[in-house]
């Protein structure tokens, strides 16, 4: 009982869930052109809420909850309301193989899907 505190408010908890149940899997899916979001990209990781899968005692890293779909490969999320992105990527034997990120916004109707994109290695 004492951990359920720990999870997101259920209005909260919703959000993450809308956005982590559109499709783009960070680390595999390249959709779209990821490249006019890199201003986005650097200022959700400055400014905006950072979630991360499991019980989270790092501040200000939250959990992301729990939620019916989540992509395996989903290490974080970042969201300031009208705007989020996951990153992450599939893992082999605990290490990464690839890392991506996808980006979404807030429209009236709710969370869509922008653009994905995969790092290159370099």
């Amino acid at each position: 009982m004492a951990l359920a505190g720990c999870a997101p408010p259920a209005a909260e908890q919703a959000e993450l869930c809308a956005i982590l149940a559109l499709p783009g899997v960070p680390g595999i899916d390249r959709i779209g052109d990821a490249r006019p979001y890199a201003d986005l990209d650097r200022r959700l990781q400055a400014e905006g809420r950072i979630y991360a899968p499991g019980l989270r005692i790092d501040p200000p890293v939250r959990s992301l909850g729990r939620c019916d779909r989540r992509a395996r490969t989903v290490e974080m999320l970042l969201t300031n309301g009208a705007f989020a992105m996951t990153k992450g990527g599939p893992r082999q034997d605990g290490r990464p193989t690839a890392f991506g990120t996808c980006y979404f916004g807030k429209a009236n109707a709710g969370w869509r899907l922008l653009a994905c994109r995969i790092n290159d290695p370099s």
